[in-house]
């Protein structure tokens, strides 16, 4: 089923992968184990000896996934140990490694995509129409089938339920233009058939991105105890339950979903899943996370071993990224996610002195390392105005002194760039990528005078109220892959500093940052730089339309266009609703690549002149560290996002040599 992954991913071959059609005509063929007799891990093996599991061919579907190793058939057994900083084990890297199963999934060369849950599918010619063929007989981790009736539980209960989405259907999945006549259909308990309103040419690629979660994601057998439809008792269940305040808080609690985050997987063992290894035992209070392999899980190797290689995942919570650093260079981890770039030299000095450490090569599908976002949305309307203005946000822009940036936070990898596709992308626009870059101090004061031309006596720029303008730059410093911004909005303020524009650091941990941001309280922030190589900018358009969930520029639109329940709501401009239609209609709804890549083009010149947020410098060529004693590791990988980061790797086909 999965190509191993041979030819090497240099820029060129990311954008010949990217060239390719998202369109599959016709049912995609499933590849069969070579052997009809399964192999399965000893763990288990002891366990139906002792007639507490069922045998490994009546745990697997009747046409199981075939997973290609990466190097070889791996061995069965062993820890990995992992390691995150902050107290959330999805967000800090566990999810891209032991989650992020959806109805399709990337082939590792990131050239389109493969069956996974689903075994084949069918798309009618004008894109409105995909039935999906489920595996039978495939189960989840409490040994209950997955079926049609799981999808059609999420679409029918949740979904297009009054009161669990009040304000009609939405989903990252569903195009927001017609999504009231979205219908779905079972067709049998393995088929089901989603019908679009309009044609929506990506929807295979977006299911295997983040976006795709939700259809895969809802035990119905499970959540059915939750939901007032179903049980009439819920309230006694939601009286016992702290923090909720009525069924749906609790169905949203217990299902992480449709208002979720991944770290509710990792709190509530009991929750079935479709992952390869299951919660045994929570985070908690604690610092360490256990996971043990899922009896159940649905893939085997080209040789019928029942994936994943690996018995158990431990993961091991840090204070900091120097003390997760540290363990790694000790041999205490097996792998962690987004190693600083303070510390290549160090990881590669260490693996030359002959520690037990190797490196992967990976090539980043972003446009920029990080985005600076000022919240046109905010509740203070004399910011809000200012914020708005481009002369402001130029002038900001031309401040930042890039190529030193570079030197110092990231080991002078990378070149000065805004927020914008690749080079190498077919989307790439000069004009959105090279415009404001240089660092300009003059030029900087020119366009902030344009807009606030008063300062006070210490040369600190004042609002049209007279008052010293002062702008709060909230950092989340509690993800995985932003353990640098703190240092970096430091010597962004420093920048800011010697225009006049004063910049207050709020440096915040990740829930206090989800909570700020929902209350529509962020007035400025530094986030990542998605939507870089091929057409991942259609995919992922976070910073170049508006109304997105990361688009914090414009906060309150995305919680107004999506009807958010947890988050403040603020109209958005028609001239800007306009531009979100014609993403979803003529890029989404085109039935070619060709077609989409064309009326993108057209997005991005809006986008340009717009220029809705500050990038910094495009991504040099990143490094991925583990332990020499993990197996099936590629030398070479695109790192992303929309690859699922790590998920791309096919982790359940690691293994660890003993």
């Amino acid at each position: 089923m999965f190509d191993r992954m041979r030819v090497k991913l240099g820029v060129l071959a990311i954008v010949m992968v990217m060239a390719l059609g998202l369109i599959s005509p016709a049912i995609v063929p499933q590849a069969q184990a070579q052997d009809s007799q399964y192999n399965e891990s000893p763990m288990l093996a002891a366990l139906v000896a002792a007639g507490e599991l069922p045998p490994v061919e009546e745990r697997l579907p009747e046409n199981p996934a075939v997973v290609t190793p990466f190097n070889e058939i791996g061995q069965y057994g062993g820890n990995l140990r992992f390691g995150f900083v902050g107290a959330n084990p999805g967000w800090g890297g566990m999810w891209y490694t032991t989650g992020w199963e959806n109805l399709v999934i990337w082939k590792p060369d990131f050239s389109g995509v493969d069956p996974n849950i689903a075994e084949s599918w069918e798309v009618s010619d004008d894109v409105r129409e995909y039935t999906f063929h489920l595996r039978k007989g495939l189960k989840w981790s409490d040994g209950v089938e997955f079926t049609a009736d799981d999808i059609m539980f999420y679409i029918d209960d949740l979904l297009f339920h009054p009161e669990v989405h009040v304000n009609g259907p939405a989903a990252d999945w569903l195009p927001t233009a017609g999504a009231e006549e979205f219908r779905a259909e079972k067709i049998d308990d393995y088929t089901v058939k989603l019908i679009f309103a309009n044609p929506n040419g990506t929807f295979l690629y977006n299911l295997a991105t983040w976006a795709g979660r939700h259809l895969t994601w809802f035990p119905k057998h499970y959540l059915m105890q939750f939901h007032a439809d179903y049980n009439e008792n819920v309230d006694e269940l939601v009286a016992q339950e702290e923090g909720v305040e009525d069924w749906v808080g609790l169905l949203n609690k217990k299902a992480s979903g449709p208002t979720e985050d991944t770290q509710n997987f990792y709190l509530y063992p009991e929750r079935p899943t479709l992952f390869p290894w299951v919660v045994e035992k929570p985070l908690g209070g604690g610092t360490t996370i256990t996971m043990v392999r899922n009896p159940y899980y649905w893939k085997v190797d080209t040789e019928g071993n029942q994936l994943p290689y690996i018995d158990t995942v431990t993961g091991y919570s840090y204070q900091d990224s120097e003390g997760r650093t540290l363990a790694m260079l000790s041999g205490d981890l097996d792998y962690i996610k987004d190693p600083d770039a303070a510390d290549r030299i160090l990881f590669f000095d260490a693996v030359d002195e002959g520690k037990p450490l190797a490196i992967s090569t990976l090539y980043n599908d972003a446009g920029v390392n990080n985005t600076i976002h000022f919240n046109r949305t905010i509740g203070d309307p004399v910011k809000a105005e200012i914020f708005a203005d481009k002369n402001f946000r130029i002038g900001m822009s031309h401040a930042i002194n890039r190529e030193e940036l570079i030197e110092i936070v990231h080991a002078g990898q990378g070149t000065p760039a805004q927020a914008s596709p690749l080079e190498s992308s077919p989307l790439y626009n000069e004009q959105l990528a090279t415009q404001y870059i240089e660092y300009d101090v003059d030029l900087a004061n020119e366009y902030l005078d344009m807009v606030l031309p008063e300062k006070d006596s210490d040369g600190y720029r004042l609002g049209p109220d007279g008052k010293r303008f002062s702008i709060i730059f909230t950092v989340d410093n509690g993800l995985s892959y932003g353990t640098n911004w703190v240092q970096i909005a430091e010597i962004l303020i420093g920048y800011w500093d010697a225009v006049g524009v004063e910049v207050k650091l709020n440096s915040i941990a990740d829930d206090v940052f989800r909570e700020v941001r929902d209350n529509n309280e962020l007035e400025a922030t530094i986030y990542t730089g998605e939507g870089g190589a091929g057409v991942t900018a259609i995919l992922d358009p976070r910073y170049y339309i508006p109304a997105e969930f990361f688009g914090m520029f414009g906060n309150g639109w995305y919680h107004w266009r999506v009807g958010s329940e947890q988050g403040v709501k603020v109209p958005m401009p028609e001239e800007y609703v306009a531009m979100r239609t014609k993403f979803e209609t003529e890029v989404l709804g085109a039935p070619t690549q060709e077609e989409q890549i064309e009326a993108m083009k057209e997005i991005l010149e809006m986008a340009a002149d717009e220029f809705w947020v500050i990038g910094t410098a495009r991504p040099g060529t990143g490094y991925q560290i583990y332990h020499s004693r993990l197996g099936n590791q590629p030398s070479e990988w695109i790192a992303g996002w929309i690859e699922g980061v790590q998920k791309i790797t096919y982790p359940e086909q690691w293994y660890i040599m003993e």
